[in-house]
């Protein structure tokens, strides 16, 4: 049996618990950081789509999403990240190893992404509002929903994002660049006040 590292964080030497900012009375926005138990990608070929999907279903137990939709429970939470390709994020660590198990090599690819993403989670009234002064889409309820996901950049920074509540969001950042997105969404969001924890 192979001995997995234990897991650290990139954001270890740069997240400080603290209120920060400019007003720090009423603060407006609320960041932390989670670990993912298990960040699966899984794509299907394009004649497997639907065999991939059920495949998906039966380890998770939800319905598989069609975007910007997502499906989640209290311990998973699926996004269509582009035709065919999914990114399955779970609580319990194991995932990977179940997809596997169900998505053959001849009807798609399961890539963990564990160790390759980070989860960094805004909530607040001034969370879209921090989030719109760097990423270039529409964080407006109408145009951004609750329970959906958008695919988009800060820069060169990718970036998917899962909207969970009117103001709540939770941002998956390339794991190289966490500290890069760390530092603007501090910044951004220190013109109102906020929160690490």
């Amino acid at each position: 049996m192979v001995d997995v590292p234990e897991r650290v964080s990139p954001l270890d030497a740069v997240v400080e618990p603290g209120v920060f900012g400019a007003n720090t009375r009423s603060l407006e926005v609320f960041l932390s950081e989670n670990l993912c138990g298990s960040l699966v990608q899984v794509q299907a070929w394009p004649d497997t789509v639907g065999a991939v999907e059920k495949a998906v279903q039966s380890v998770t137990k939800l319905g598989v999403p069609k975007a910007p939709a997502t499906a989640h429970s209290e311990t998973v939470s699926i996004m269509q990240t582009g035709p065919g390709r999914w990114l399955v994020d779970s609580e319990v660590e194991g995932l990977e190893d179940k997809l596997r198990g169900k998505v053959s090599a001849k009807n798609g690819a399961v890539t963990g992404l564990t160790h390759a993403r980070v989860l960094i989670q805004i909530k607040g009234p001034k969370a879209a509002w921090v989030l719109a002064s760097g990423i270039a889409i529409d964080f407006d309820l109408t145009a951004f929903p609750v329970g959906t996901s958008q695919i988009s950049h800060h820069h060169e920074i990718g970036v998917t994002i899962h909207r969970t509540g009117e103001e709540n969001f939770d941002l998956y950042v390339f794991t190289s660049f966490a500290r890069g997105f760390w530092h603007w969404i501090t910044t951004a969001s220190s013109e109102v006040g906020y929160a690490v924890s």
